[in-house]
């Protein structure tokens, strides 16, 4: 998928490099393992406005900060090797949402709150429905189904980021509880 992205055209928005794919649907991503690469579709310009565009690219410097593509790669790989234990895909789910609530944190802090809800909404109202077996990255549920809570974590009393990275640092910590202790499984079963 990088080969491919890397022959898209390459632009500098506010102060971010990024490739744009020919894509109609709103979508932006950050694509690659430790050095990811901005990736934006044509349709993320027909849906937002250039305000809009700059507080999803915020929340897009927020993952590539965070070094989350690499991060969720591992976390990923775990999720599919330890798929049969009880509330596996919970867990998971949970991480997804710790991850976005903590780049839109970060957003935020860069910029305009209310801009960042309001882009997030009108990218899940041009999302359109696809089939279940469409790409996950464009699944209209998953896309819908935690917007509620990250739009109200955004029009909440804004916090600083010291105070906002120990609460998601605090509840995403105990969700890897059950991964650490697969090893003690193994171990007892030889």
């Amino acid at each position: 998928m990088l080969q491919q992205v890397n022959l898209c055209p390459e632009v500098n928005l506010h102060a971010a490099t990024a490739r744009i794919v020919d894509f109609s649907m709103p979508y932006s991503a950050q694509i690659g393992f430790w050095r990811s690469t901005l990736v934006v579709s044509k349709g993320l310009f027909i849906v937002l406005e250039p305000c809009h565009i700059e507080a999803v690219l915020a929340h897009e410097q927020a993952h590539s900060r965070y070094r989350d593509p690499f991060w969720f790669f591992w976390l990923g790989w775990v999720r599919r090797t330890t798929n049969w234990l009880p509330g596996t895909e919970a867990i998971w789910q949970e991480l997804l949402l710790l991850r976005e609530l903590r780049a839109d944190q970060y957003a935020a802090l860069q910029t305009n709150p209310f801009l960042l809800a309001e882009a997030l909404l009108l990218v899940a109202q041009n999302t359109p429905i696809l089939p279940e077996d469409g790409c996950i990255a464009f699944n209209h549920a998953a896309l819908k189904s935690r917007l509620v809570e990250r739009i109200e974590a955004l029009l909440d009393e804004p916090i600083s980021m010291n105070q906002s990275s120990w609460k998601l640092w605090g509840s995403f910590l105990p969700t890897l509880i059950p991964f650490l202790a697969i090893d003690c499984h193994f171990y007892t079963a030889f």
